[in-house]
């Protein structure tokens, strides 16, 4: 599991750290340098000519490390930097590439960038909050511009480090390397469209140094143990019974979706509850699920239909709800008897609309999903200020449902009530109709399965990151344009 740290944070641990131990400031920066030259290797792998930016602080001398690193395992550096005079061990870091042969160069605010094949950028670490001017901007626009390959050094350049606000220009990272621990910027506002891959180098501090808290981040590596193997001797009613009540005329393919999902994602026994009309279409799309129809009326749900929904609740170990379900006032009874459900129920598009024109506290069991429409609807507030506070627009929605919480977005924010997690690994082909329905079903498989310390987040960690997996292996087959839902739910998997 990794977990964020702040900049403000980060600073305080270091400093802490190099007093309590007396481990030298200079040598976590060459750590640094060497996870920094780790990924040249792999983004360069035949070699390379490296252009290193440089600024004036310990960003700045992680590049000017990483150059000399660089040059003497074979490869081929040069530096344009702020100033010839940086700070403190950047200083000297700066002196030892010299002393290797390396050029360096104070940029010209006019000057083009020298060849190269790839972009190091130690511009500006997590500190920087004002917008880039000068030489500093003229780099980072060249940059961008270059076409060239771009590693970041623990943050890219012009990118706040705790709410990933960027006040001016910004590299755009192929790939960063943060150091220690993920910066939370990285995970937040414009981060997960600067900083491409992100991969943490530690440098010798301990991880749990200063017991300082954050963003919670589940990773691949955590699968196995909050997805243990099944038991030989288990049956489908080992994994329990899900209920899907979803679907309307036209929106069928929601429901299919969302049940596919859970059947694929390991639901025992899944059913779909849905208007006798939906029925067959649904059936006929998720063979693996039960279909039970909700009886009409004049082209309406019939009352009787409350009857049919408490006789499956009896059946039932968790209830997704909403996608594709439509907003007819006549689903209004189904929806009320669903928020006093005791057993675990995921709200998601259609039903997260009811319950934005019928709020009331929920069991904590429960989850909402929205994404930022639906949660501004939630909070009667615009999507822009969902999307400009979304770690805020999260904690007012648990705080005025009461239960959980997983708000989507290129990283999904979740919360407990008690802790915050963020999902990292996902993909810019889950920007699609049917995605949302997708997730839904895999998060209801999941309740009651998943297994560690902090079950009713990791539930939410673990959907989310099963889903942004799946999607980076769709993406590696087709391309981010060219998923589908199917090719979404066929790369489903927990190993």
């Amino acid at each position: 599991m990794e977990i964020t740290i702040t900049p403000e944070e980060m600073k305080a641990l270091e400093a802490d750290y190099i007093e309590k131990t007396g481990v030298p400031g200079i040598l976590l920066m060459e750590q640094a340098a060497q996870g920094l030259v780790r990924a040249l290797r792999e983004m360069l792998p035949g070699g390379g000519r490296v252009l290193v930016l440089c600024g004036p602080g310990g960003n700045g001398g992680d590049g000017y490390a990483a150059a000399r690193l660089w040059t003497a395992c074979g490869g081929s550096a040069c530096i344009r930097e702020l100033t010839d005079r940086p700070r403190g061990d950047a200083a000297v870091n700066r002196t030892l590439a010299v002393q290797l042969g390396i050029p360096c160069e104070v940029q010209d605010e006019n000057a083009p960038l020298p060849e190269c094949d790839l972009i190091l950028d130690a511009l500006y670490g997590t500190g920087l909050t004002r917008p880039p001017e000068g030489a500093a901007l003229a780099l980072i626009e060249a940059a961008n511009r270059s076409g060239r390959p771009i590693l970041a050094a623990d943050i890219p350049s012009g990118l706040e480090g705790s709410a990933g606000a960027a006040p001016g220009a910004v590299i755009r990272a192929d790939r960063t390397v943060t150091f220690h621990r993920i910066k939370r910027g990285l995970l937040l506002g414009r981060g997960p469209d600067c900083a491409g891959e992100i991969t943490v180098q530690p440098i010798h501090i301990p991880a749990g140094w200063g017991n300082v808290d954050g963003l919670r981040c589940l990773t691949p590596d955590d699968l196995p143990a909050v997805l243990p193997p099944r038991p030989a001797d288990c049956h489908k009613g080992s994994f329990g019974r899900t209920l899907i009540l979803a679907g309307s005329p036209g929106m069928a393919g929601a429901a299919a979706l969302c049940a596919a999902a859970a059947v694929k994602a390991g639901s025992g026994l899944t059913t779909i509850l849905t208007p006798a009309p939906v029925l067959p279409v649904v059936q006929t799309l998720t063979p693996a699920a039960m279909a039970k129809a909700l009886p009409m009326q004049d082209g309406r749900i019939a009352p009787e239909a409350l009857q049919v929904l408490e006789e499956a609740l009896q059946k039932a170990d968790r209830v997704a709800v909403g996608c594709g379900l439509g907003l007819d006032a006549s689903l209004s009874p189904l929806l009320s008897r669903l928020q006093s459900a005791p057993l675990p129920v995921i709200w998601d598009a259609d039903a997260l609309t009811f319950l934005s024109e019928h709020p009331a506290r929920l069991p904590a069991s429960h989850v909402l999903t929205p994404h930022p429409g639906e949660a501004a609807r939630l909070l009667h507030v615009t999507p822009a200020e969902v999307t400009a506070r979304p770690r805020a627009s999260l904690h007012r929605l648990q705080g005025l449902f009461g239960c959980r919480v997983m708000l989507k977005g290129a990283r999904s924010l979740m919360t407990d009530g008690l802790h915050t997690a963020v999902n990292r690994f996902t993909s810019p082909c889950l920007a699609k109709g049917g995605s949302g329905d997708i997730l839904c079903g895999i998060l209801a498989a999941l309740t009651g399965r998943v297994q560690g310390e902090d079950v009713p987040l990791l539930e939410m960690q673990t959907a989310a990151l099963l889903h942004g997996l799946a999607a980076r292996r769709a993406t590696a087959e087709n391309g981010e344009d060219c998923v589908t839902p199917a090719d979404l739910i066929r790369h489903i998997r927990f190993r």
